[in-house]
């Protein structure tokens, strides 16, 4: 096998609770992760040496600052018997710094690309073990799919798949920066009250989901700060027989969820914001 094509899909965050603040200066957090059908797309290509990275989209590094390039040095690091190197074209579908997990799921696809184009052997847990020293979400995306995740997000728990939803996804132009976001979070001082267990309970026992659960995201009202078009998105999809609405990760995505896919298609074929991406999307399981 000389190249390999991959998918690396996008993830949303259905929860976020803040716990606290740790001694190593993170967040101690509890989110509820879900992986959806927006992907970037990967090729993996031997070359003789070395480790090249290639993009569609400009604003996206190529050297050492991109998670993909890093997780492939990891690769290499591991596997001295390898000796050839990698060229790594991104075709980037999901947009950048949205709070989707565009890097880490990148990241996470090369990883697993490398194992399967050099045929070298290891397990998903040593995996996740490398890959959080890239980031905190990048273990969820080997597998994606319903999870649990505490810690940093790096402590995962498979719940079962929420099933087939349908999504409008929306993404301000305006790009965030997650630290920003969190300090500004501590700046604010919030004293978060959430019910985080009843929505978890919900969703690990296979019970019909109940979306009047305390689903929340701790850090919607500093993102809102910082990017006021997150309020005019959210305004817009009041309008809209959404059955659920959230902000996900450190934004600026908003999503909502929609009974059908025909209901989801027109309110993206009628958003009204010509400058945002606007996309519709469907839930997808374990990959």
């Amino acid at each position: 096998m000389r190249e390999l094509y991959l998918k690396a899909p996008a993830k949303i965050n259905l929860a976020l609770h803040i716990k606290g603040l740790r001694e190593d200066g993170f967040h101690e957090l509890q989110m509820i992760m879900q992986s959806i059908s927006l992907a970037d797309r990967i090729k993996l290509k031997k070359k003789s040496g070395g480790i090249v990275v290639k993009t569609s989209h400009v604003e996206l590094p190529t050297d050492e600052e991109n998670l993909a390039y890093q997780a492939a040095e990891i690769f290499f690091e591991e596997h001295k018997e390898v000796k050839q190197g990698v060229e790594i074209y991104i075709e980037k579908n999901i947009p950048i710094a949205a709070g989707m997990a565009g890097g880490s799921t990148d990241a996470a696809a090369v990883m697993k690309g490398l194992h399967q184009l050099f045929e070298t052997e290891t397990d998903y847990e040593t995996m996740r073990k490398r890959l959080v020293t890239i980031g905190s979400d990048v273990p969820f995306c080997l597998e994606g799919g319903t999870a649990y995740a505490s810690g940093k997000g790096e402590i995962l728990e498979s719940l079962p798949f929420i099933g087939e939803k349908h999504l409008v996804i929306v993404t301000p132009s305006f790009k965030i920066s997650t630290p920003k976001v969190y300090k500004l979070y501590d700046q604010l001082n919030n004293k978060n009250s959430s019910n985080f267990n009843a929505v978890l309970d919900n969703l690990k026992n296979e019970e019909k989901i109940n979306w009047n659960l305390d689903y929340k995201n701790d850090l919607k009202e500093a993102a809102e700060k910082i990017c006021s078009e997150i309020r005019e998105v959210k305004d817009i999809f009041k309008n809209t027989k959404a059955q659920f609405t959230m902000i996900s990760g450190s934004g600026p995505t908003v999503f909502s969820l929609y009974s059908s896919r025909k209901q989801a298609e027109k309110v993206a074929a009628k958003w009204p914001r010509k400058n945002d991406f606007v996309t519709v999307v469907k839930t997808i399981d374990k990959y």
